[in-house]
């Protein structure tokens, strides 16, 4: 379950209808069960009990590709002054440099009483030449919370031994206190997280 982004991040007054869209669609994910988040990623069921999965953390979303940073702090100004958020957060991504060679932030909030991750980069060098399609599943994603900081890593590498899939990222504790990681499936480019939440909300 992906959100439909558009290749760019929308600006000026389109803003605010492209957020309601958002958190609409996102109301309605956020429903998403664990089972059915691990087994979309995986492409076949399993047994949850086993993994110590204990439910569905957060819903990350993939809104676009900005062109200036004017654009992306209008953004977030939007998402900060809606009354349908609550608890935001920003920073920079720390995949999108590192993985696909461009800067990106992510915005953190609570919509609706559950979790959720907004994700842009800046269009920029071979990711602004990805189509819009495989950028959406690359940074949008469904985090399942774990139960144990220390049983993130061990689940992660668990999967990681699946057809298809790989580790892109491990902190085993970042400034917020979490443990978290995401994995890759190369033939979907669809993006899983396991999360440990700790005390706050995450940022990445």
């Amino acid at each position: 379950m992906i959100y439909p982004a558009p290749a760019a991040l929308p600006t000026g007054a389109e803003q605010e209808r492209y957020l309601n869209s958002v958190l609409g669609w996102f109301e309605d994910a956020a429903r998403t069960t664990p089972d059915t988040a691990l087994t979309g990623f995986l492409g076949h069921p399993v047994d949850l009990r086993t993994l110590r999965i204990t439910g569905l953390h957060h819903v990350a979303v993939y809104v676009g590709d900005y062109d200036r940073e004017e654009d992306f702090d209008q953004w977030l100004a939007l998402v900060e002054k809606s009354p349908d958020t609550e608890d935001v957060r920003t920073g920079p991504s720390h995949i999108a440099p590192r993985e696909y060679g461009t800067p990106g932030h992510w915005i953190n909030c609570r919509a609706h009483g559950q979790e959720l991750e907004l994700f842009t980069c800046r269009a920029r060098g071979g990711w602004a030449d990805r189509p819009a399609g495989q950028k959406n599943a690359l940074m949008s994603h469904f985090g399942l919370a774990v139960d144990a900081p220390d049983h993130v890593r061990p689940l992660l590498d668990y999967l990681a031994t699946f057809d298809g899939v790989e580790l892109l990222a491990f902190a085993p504790e970042d400034e917020l206190g979490h443990t978290y990681g995401h994995l890759l499936r190369r033939d979907t480019d669809r993006v899983l997280e396991l999360v440990h939440p700790g005390g706050s909300s995450p940022g990445r």
